[in-house]
C-alpha cells in the first residue's frame, strides 16, 4: 500500500501515454521517418520484464533545448512481441545532483509497445540517466541508461 501511495504521489512529475497526436494527413510512422537520426540503443528493465530499444530523433542531445526520442517496449530480449501495460513514464535526472527535468515531457502513443517522448530536455552538463518506467498492476519496474552531456 505504501508503495502504490507513493506511485500515485509522482505520478504528476511525468506525462501518462495515450497522448495520440499525429496530424491527419501523416500516420505516426511518416512522423518517425522525417525526424528519426539516431541509431537504436537497448535497455533491460531491472527485473528483466521488459526490454527497451531507443533511438534519439535529433543528430544529437542539446543542451538546454527540447528534443524527442522514440521509444519501443517489448516483452523479449528478440523483440518480437510489444509489451502490454497500465502505464508508461518517460523521464531523465541527474543523480549525482539530485534532480531532474525541469519539463514533463509529453508521450505520444505511435502504435502498441511504441511511442514519442516529446519535449525531453537537459538542462545543464554532465551524467544524465533516463528513465522508461512501466506500471501494471500495481507494480512498477524501470529500464534506464547513462549519457554524458558536454556543456
Amino acid at each position: 500500500m505504501i508503495i502504490r501511495c507513493l506511485l500515485l504521489s509522482l505520478c504528476p512529475m511525468f506525462t501518462l501515454l495515450g497522448c495520440d497526436r499525429p496530424s491527419p494527413s501523416e500516420t505516426p510512422e511518416e512522423v518517425v521517418a522525417d525526424t528519426a537520426s539516431g541509431p537504436w540503443e537497448t535497455a533491460v528493465s531491472a527485473d528483466e520484464g521488459f526490454f527497451v530499444r531507443w533511438r534519439l530523433l535529433v543528430p544529437d542531445i542539446p543542451l538546454a533545448d527540447p528534443f524527442d526520442i522514440e521509444v519501443e517496449v517489448w516483452t523479449d530480449e528478440s523483440m518480437n512481441e510489444p509489451a502490454t501495460f497500465d502505464q508508461l513514464f518517460v523521464d531523465a535526472g541527474m543523480p549525482h545532483h539530485r534532480h531532474g527535468m525541469n519539463v514533463v515531457p509529453e508521450i505520444e502513443s505511435l502504435s502498441p509497445g511504441r511511442w514519442i517522448a516529446r519535449g525531453m530536455l537537459l538542462h545543464m552538463p554532465g551524467r544524465w540517466q533516463f528513465y522508461v518506467d512501466v506500471l501494471d498492476d500495481g507494480r512498477i519496474e524501470r529500464a534506464q541508461w547513462s549519457t554524458w552531456l558536454s556543456g
